[in-house]
């Protein structure tokens, strides 16, 4: 079984007070372990944890991914795996919140800033840079996914996005 840490540690430099959770985790994991992951199939209960952000809400989140609610409660009280491709839709959602906690903890940021609710209004708030799609309805493909971590890269760096 893969495992990926989802405990919350705090870094020790700059933008320290910044969580590094399971989120963090998965950005930074290598890319052998995110694939063992996703063919072994997320847990739907770690799943249901790495979904939870309350300012964009589960429901939403589940749809952006093409996941049912319904399915995806089953499975959670199952306590049963997703398939494969829904791994990889979940770990590659989880992985863009990872980038944004860390492009915000190199920063510097302050530890009170939210880094949850700023993404949530960036992925619901339509993007010029997407022909002014919202970056979350890009979730449910893994091109998609590749697309929105590339505008995040650029907003990190300080070209336009």
């Amino acid at each position: 079984m893969v495992q990926i840490s989802t405990q919350t540690t705090r870094r020790q430099h700059p933008g320290a007070g910044v969580p590094t959770g399971p989120y963090g985790n998965l950005y930074r994991a290598g890319v052998m372990d995110r694939i063992g992951l996703i063919v072994e199939g997320v847990s739907a209960a770690e799943a249901k944890r790495w979904l939870d952000i309350p300012a964009l809400g589960r429901a939403e989140t589940l749809k952006a991914l093409d996941l049912s609610v319904a399915t995806f409660n089953k499975k959670v009280k199952a306590n049963a795996r997703l398939t494969p491709a829904e791994s990889e839709r979940v770990v590659g959602f989880a992985r863009l919140v990872g980038q944004i906690e860390a492009m915000f903890e190199e920063a510097g940021g302050p530890s009170e800033f939210d880094v949850h609710a700023w993404l949530a209004r960036w992925l619901t708030d339509p993007l010029p840079a997407l022909g002014n799609a919202r970056p979350i309805d890009f979730m449910n493909t893994m091109e998609g996914q590749a697309l929105v971590s590339q505008k995040l890269a650029q907003i990190a760096s300080g070209a336009y996005a």
